[in-house]
């Protein structure tokens, strides 16, 4: 029979084993890794790490990464956003490289590149990471906490010792009641065990005992709650403006840019052709992409009622409350799509029912991203694939912002850089800013709003710009006779009033000339008293539901934020590191 030693020395050696993988796999482990941070009276914090390292092959050097982002939940239950600033960053003795420019960093986070591309190293190997923190002391009503993953889970490697020393301001009594350590997977909320404690007028420390392992995934964790007197709360966070301004030189360019590019968009239009029903072989998913050149998840979702309406799906609606219009939405599969559907609407179906007849839209989570994709590619065979008067718009745009830089960077010098050198570095940074981010952006929506149409999309916009054109202006008296005519009418247009969100103006057209909902769709918003406006307004917002379940990722049950007694990875200062 199992005792709890003998599986607790079984987990000891899984974890060991693992440990040793994952050091051969990224070859190098943390033989010893040491914490210094010291909490100053101004409100920020400073930190020295120190790693004793072994190479097992030969690398370049380490990575470190540390987060700059941090939701922090305080005694009431409130979540308040932090950025965080790191400054003074210093890697004595060796070269590094870090994420910014200029002083300013493009991501949520810091990353350190240390070693040197021409060399390499093995075997023993000291680093030291000094850096300053602000804005990631957290203050609630009576105290300030120092919640930091000193080492956090996604560090590539492992660890065989860690040490740690918090010193503080005076006029603290540290003691095992302020003062909390927690290590293993991240979630953990027991106080570690692993660790030897020391207490002394001005420093917290802590020393992980023999046979301590932290693998991949791990965290180290401290909560220092302090008296709130002892430290300035202090928001680091520069002025508006001053973080702004210079976008400011680039807002009157932007604004002319997109008048030429309305200009351009009312140039591509071709002539429509006035159309009662959408073009044949044109479902509604596919008609969204060819009206606005672009695809998004209301075409994909589109889908739904057009299934409906041919009688291979019905939809039920689950109320939310006595008072609420919608809520989730019950997918009832009667029978398969039809052979000649398109690779988009057969995968987006499978994914749906995948074996089911019955499935609630609140449980389909990320399912749409891969027909969205398809959807995309499918749509290309509408249009041409070269654009040379697109590429010759970016490229003018380029340099006509160069030519504007090089005519005014003298006067920005002249007039700037000897009184406040930041302005010219933020000068700097828009230029950066504009020829690796914006243009790139533009030439991408461009390639979407001005790319041209093949044979084939020019053969079918006139009626589908038509039909468009009909559902956003018909009147009542023409819509009442296509009902006479065709009693289906509404149920064969809806689907695509959907795709093109006029779902709520089409449906208006129809009151008081249907007397009740299709048949494929039931709820609390098709009783005996059918209106269609409140049909209208219930089925959007349960389309808006699934859609959002749909697009929305699985959760992965994992939290940063902190939960009042702190947790191992709860902390800021999140991130990791590696072998290069």
């Amino acid at each position: 029979m199992l005792t709890t030693r003998d599986i607790q020395r079984s987990f000891l050696l899984v974890f060991f084993l693992l440990a040793q993988a994952v050091a051969f796999a990224q070859g190098f482990q943390v033989d010893r890794f040491t914490a210094d941070i010291y909490i100053r009276a101004e409100g920020y914090f400073d930190v020295v790490e120190k790693y004793d390292i072994d190479f097992t092959e030969a690398k370049h050097g380490i990575f470190r990464d540390i987060e700059t982002a941090f939701d922090f939940k305080d005694e009431h239950g409130k979540i308040s956003k932090h950025e965080i600033y790191l400054s003074e960053v210093e890697v004595p003795g060796r070269t590094f490289t870090t994420n910014t420019l200029f002083g300013k960093r493009f991501s949520d986070k810091l990353t350190l590149k240390i070693g040197d591309a021409d060399q390499l190293v093995s075997g023993k190997q000291h680093y030291e990471i000094r850096y300053r923190v602000k804005n990631a002391l957290f203050f609630t009503d009576d105290e300030v906490q120092l919640y930091w993953n000193v080492k956090p889970s996604e560090w590539l490697s492992v660890f065989y010792h860690v040490d740690m020393t918090i010193h503080i301001p005076d006029g603290a009594v540290l003691s095992p009641e302020n003062c909390f350590v927690y290590a293993g997977n991240n979630g953990d909320t027991e106080p570690s065990s692993a660790f030897d404690y020391t207490y002394t007028a001005d420093a917290f420390s802590a020393t992980s005992e023999e046979g301590f392992l932290s693998v991949p995934g791990q965290s180290v964790t401290v909560l220092v709650r302090l008296p709130k007197a002892l430290v300035q709360e202090v928001d680091f966070t520069p002025p508006f403006w001053e973080r702004y301004r210079w976008l400011a030189i680039a807002i009157g360019f932007i604004c002319a840019v997109f008048g030429y590019l309305k200009l351009r968009l009312s140039r591509n239009r071709v002539m429509a052709v006035t159309s009662y029903y959408p073009p044949e072989g044109i479902d509604p998913a596919m008609a969204g992409v060819l009206i606005d050149n672009t695809a998004d998840f209301r075409d994909i979702t589109s889908l739904l009622p057009y299934w409906a309406t041919q009688g291979v799906i019905r939809m039920e609606e689950r109320l939310k409350g006595d008072r609420s219009l919608y809520g989730d939405l019950k997918l009832v599969r009667l029978k398969d799509l039809p052979n000649d559907a398109a690779g988009y609407a057969y995968n987006f179906f499978h994914k749906i029912f995948a074996g089911k007849d019955e499935v609630w839209a609140s449980s389909l989570r990320g399912i749409v991203a891969e027909p969205w994709q398809l959807l995309r590619k499918k749509s290309e065979q509408y249009y041409t694939r070269k654009n040379r008067g697109l590429k010759l718009t970016v490229l003018g745009l380029s340099w006509l912002w160069a030519f504007f830089s090089i005519t005014f960077l003298p006067f920005v010098v002249k007039s700037y850089v000897d009184i406040e050198s930041g302005k010219f570095i933020g000068f700097v940074i828009v230029n950066f800013l504009f020829f690796f981010m914006v243009f790139p952006f533009l030439f991408a929506y461009l390639s979407n709003k001005l790319r041209g149409k093949n044979q084939a999309g020019l053969s079918v916009m006139p009626a589908l710009l038509g039909f468009y054109d009909f559902v956003k202006t018909a009147e009542v008296d023409r819509i009442r006779t296509l009902l006479n005519d065709d009693p289906d009418y509404f149920e064969k247009t809806m689907p695509y009033a959907v795709a093109f969100n006029l779902l709520k103006e089409w449906s208006a057209k129809f009151e008081g000339l249907l007397a009740e909902a299709p048949e494929w769709y039931s709820g609390g918003s098709t009783g005996t008293r059918f209106r269609m406006n409140t049909f209208a307004t219930a089925f959007t917002g349960s389309m808006s539901i699934a859609r959002n379940s749909m697009v929305t990722s699985p959760s992965s049950g994992s939290s940063s934020s902190h939960s009042g007694g702190g947790s191992s990875g709860g902390g800021a200062g999140g991130g990791g590191g590696g072998s290069w």
